[in-house]
C-alpha cells in the first residue's frame, strides 16, 4: 500500500492540470489555489516553481518523456500527462528534490488523482527518465531550437527569422531567467523613497533600489506577496516591471495635460502617468474589458488618485465616441493588445496559447488602434505606441506603416529620457533617438518591449 500524496504537490497537479488541460491562466489559478490551501511559505514557493517550472519547459518534457511511452502523450488520459510532466520537472530541473522523491512522490499522486493501473506506468516511465533524462537532456541538438527552448516550432522559427540563429538563441535563453520583481513608489505618497523602504524592512519585506531606474525598488526576497503588506493597502507602491515604467518616463507628461490612455487595464500605466502628473491632469481610461477596467479604478482608489476616469470602450471604434471624451489630448497612449512575446519568462502561459495565426489577427487589431486614437493628439501633442512584445511586424513596422500614411506625426527623440546605464547600450542609445526602441531580454535583463513616441506637427 503506497503513502498519501502531500498538500504541496496535490495543490500543484490542480493548478497544473487547470492550466495545461483547461487553459487556466497560471498566476490567477496560483493565486486561488494557494488562497484555499493553508500551505507553510517553503511550500508554497514549492508549489510556485512548479507550475511555473512545468509549463516554462513543458515542450521539452513532452519531447523527453516520448521515448518511454507506447503512445503519444497526447493520446493519454489527461491525469496522467499532468502527473508525468509534473514528476519530469521535478526530475530534470527541480533544484534540491532527489530523483527517488521525484518519482514516489509522483507515483503517491498518480495512484490518487489517476485511475486503475496509471501508477505503474508513471512509475516505470520516471525511473527511466531518471536514469537517463538529464543526459538525453544535454545531448539536445542545438538546431532543435524548439524543444531546447520549449517553444512551438513556429514560435521559434519566428525568432530565428527576426533576429538570426545567434540572437534568437541568446533571447529565447533569457527567458529561462527568473523575472525580477520591482515596485514602484507612489512619488504622491512616498516623497522620500528611503521612507518606504524601511517600512518594508520593519513588515519583513527587502528591497534595495534598482541599479537601471533609482525610482525603482528591487525586491531581494520574493518568498512574501507584497500586496499583503499595509504599504500596499494604503497605496504608497505598485507592482511594475521596468520596462513598463519606462513608458511612462518616456511618455514625461506635463501635470497639466489631458491624456487618453485607449487600452489601460490593468491600469499600471495610467497610475504611472498620474503620479507623474501629481494627480494634477485629466486621464481617461478606456478598455474594452468592463472587468478588467474594474482594476483601474480600484488601483486609483488605492493610490488615491482623483484624475483618472475609467470608461468601458473598444478603441478600435474610438472615432465613433462623441459624447464622452475630449475632442482632443495633449498625449494619448496606444499601448496595444499584442502577442506578449517579451515576457515568456514572466507569463509562461504564452507558450501554451500563442501562435503565428493569433500574431497575425493582433495586426489588424493594433493599426485600428493606433489609427483611431491618432485623431485625438492635438496639434503639437504626443502620441505613444508601445507593446510588450519583441515581433518586430508589431512594432516597428506597425510604426512606420503609421507614418507613411499620416504624414502630420513623426518620431521624436527621447534619448535625454532614458537612464544612463540604458544609454551606454549603443543600440539602445541609437534607436532611442530616433523615436522607437526594443528592448531585449538577454541584454539588460529586463522584459522585451518596444516603445515609440510620436509628435503631431
Amino acid at each position: 500500500m503506497g503513502s498519501y500524496p502531500d498538500q504541496a504537490r496535490i495543490t500543484a497537479y490542480r493548478c497544473l492540470f487547470e492550466v495545461l488541460e483547461n487553459q487556466g491562466y497560471s498566476n490567477l489559478v496560483l493565486k486561488q489555489e494557494l488562497s484555499a490551501c493553508p500551505l507553510e511559505e517553503k511550500d508554497r514557493a514549492f508549489v510556485t516553481a512548479m507550475v511555473y517550472g512545468t509549463v516554462t519547459r513543458v515542450y521539452t518534457i513532452d519531447a523527453l518523456l516520448a521515448p518511454y511511452l507506447k503512445k503519444n502523450l497526447y493520446d493519454m488520459d489527461a491525469p496522467v500527462r499532468t502527473c508525468l510532466r509534473m514528476g519530469a520537472w521535478q526530475v530534470l530541473f527541480a533544484y534540491g528534490v532527489k530523483d527517488y522523491a521525484a518519482v514516489s512522490s509522483t507515483v503517491d499522486l498518480a495512484r490518487e488523482v489517476c485511475g486503475k493501473g496509471a501508477e505503474g506506468l508513471v512509475n516505470a516511465v520516471l525511473r527511466r527518465l531518471s536514469e537517463e533524462g538529464k543526459t538525453r537532456l544535454e545531448a539536445i541538438p542545438a538546431k532543435k531550437t524548439d524543444i531546447l527552448y520549449s517553444l512551438k516550432s513556429e514560435i521559434a522559427g519566428c525568432f530565428i527569422k527576426w533576429y538570426g540563429r545567434e540572437k534568437a538563441v541568446r533571447i529565447m535563453d533569457a527567458y529561462f531567467s527568473v523575472p525580477k520583481v520591482t515596485l514602484r513608489p507612489n512619488r504622491i505618497r512616498v516623497p522620500v523613497v528611503e521612507e518606504l523602504i524601511g517600512e518594508l524592512e520593519r513588515d519583513g519585506i527587502h528591497v534595495s533600489k534598482d541599479p537601471i531606474l533609482p525610482e525603482a525598488l528591487d525586491l531581494t526576497e520574493q518568498s512574501r506577496d507584497v500586496s499583503v503588506t499595509s504599504a500596499f493597502a494604503e497605496g504608497r507602491f505598485s507592482v511594475q516591471s521596468l520596462s513598463a515604467m519606462l513608458v511612462g518616463i518616456i511618455c514625461d507628461p506635463d501635470p497639466d495635460w489631458n491624456i487618453l490612455d485607449t487600452c489601460s487595464a490593468p491600469g499600471g500605466k495610467t497610475m504611472h502617468l498620474a503620479e507623474l502628473q501629481g494627480d494634477q491632469g485629466h486621464i481617461d481610461a478606456l478598455d474594452a474589458n468592463e472587468i478588467r477596467l474594474k482594476m483601474v479604478s480600484e488601483s486609483a482608489e488605492r493610490l488615491g488618485l482623483r484624475s483618472v476616469f475609467t470608461l468601458p470602450y473598444d478603441c478600435t471604434y474610438l472615432n465613433d465616441e462623441k459624447e464622452r471624451l475630449l475632442q482632443e489630448y495633449d498625449l494619448v497612449l496606444c499601448d496595444v493588445p499584442c502577442s506578449g512575446l517579451g515576457l515568456l519568462h514572466r507569463k509562461p502561459d504564452i507558450r501554451l496559447s500563442m501562435t503565428y495565426e493569433k500574431m497575425q489577427q493582433l495586426l489588424p487589431i493594433q493599426k485600428s488602434i493606433l489609427e483611431n486614437a491618432s485623431a485625438r493628439v492635438r496639434p503639437g501633442g504626443y502620441l505613444v505606441y508601445s507593446t510588450c512584445t519583441v515581433n518586430p511586424h508589431e512594432n516597428e513596422e506597425q510604426v512606420d506603416a503609421f507614418i507613411a500614411s499620416h504624414p502630420e506625426f513623426e518620431c521624436v527623440s527621447f534619448s535625454s529620457l532614458l537612464p544612463e546605464s540604458l544609454l551606454l547600450n549603443p543600440r539602445l542609445k541609437e534607436e532611442s533617438g530616433r523615436g522607437k526602441m526594443t528592448i531585449l531580454p538577454d541584454e539588460e535583463g529586463m522584459d522585451g518591449f518596444f516603445i515609440a513616441k510620436l509628435r503631431r506637427h
